[in-house]
């Protein structure tokens, strides 16, 4: 029954890529011609990058599993750092690292970029179907999505307690559980 259920969700991964890849060409034309992306292009990008890359919108060309010390080469010193995460505000990116390596390895990104918050709950459940897990804590609601092999994306909305269809406040990139 797991694999059957493995199977669905990366058969939906699949044919969420295939819509973002075939919608390529129109996505760059109409990035040209505005900054704003409509939320369904937001999502698909988001999970394209997750899939293919373990990249978040912002981390281009940084990827989960990447040193922090490559990111520090070429966007320079962190504009935060503490001994797990390192705060790039001006690229609207948090890379959480592995201190006790000597590469500081990127175990997740975090991506607050203020158009996220353009997308609704309602509008990634149609876009992309049921998550893996969905749950409330801390005045947050936490959404995951995960192919199994690849990656895990966790969304992370405003309350909908507050508000039924919140609107999306970050998400994190990391590589899937094993």
């Amino acid at each position: 029954m797991k694999q059957k259920i493995r199977f669905i969700r990366s058969l939906i991964v699949f044919l969420t890529l295939s819509l973002f890849m075939l919608s390529g060409p129109a996505y760059t034309s109409a990035a040209a011609a505005s900054q704003q992306s409509t939320p369904d292009i937001l999502i698909r990008e988001i999970m394209g990058l997750a899939y293919e890359s373990q990249q978040s919108i912002n981390s281009v060309p940084f990827s989960v599993g990447d040193s922090l010390k490559k990111v520090k080469k070429s966007w320079g010193p962190p504009e935060d750092l503490s001994t797990a995460a390192a705060n790039y505000w001006s690229h609207n990116v948090r890379f959480l690292y592995d201190n006790s390596t000597g590469r500081k390895t990127i175990t997740a990104i975090e991506d607050f970029d203020p158009q996220l918050q353009t997308i609704h709950l309602s509008e990634l459940k149609t876009l992309i179907g049921e998550p893996v897990s969905e749950q409330e804590n801390e005045g947050m609601h936490y959404v995951t999505y995960t192919d199994y092999e690849n990656y895990k994306v966790v969304f992370v909305f405003e309350s909908s307690w507050i508000n039924t269809d919140p609107l999306l406040y970050l998400y994190t990139v990391e590589l899937a559980d094993e």
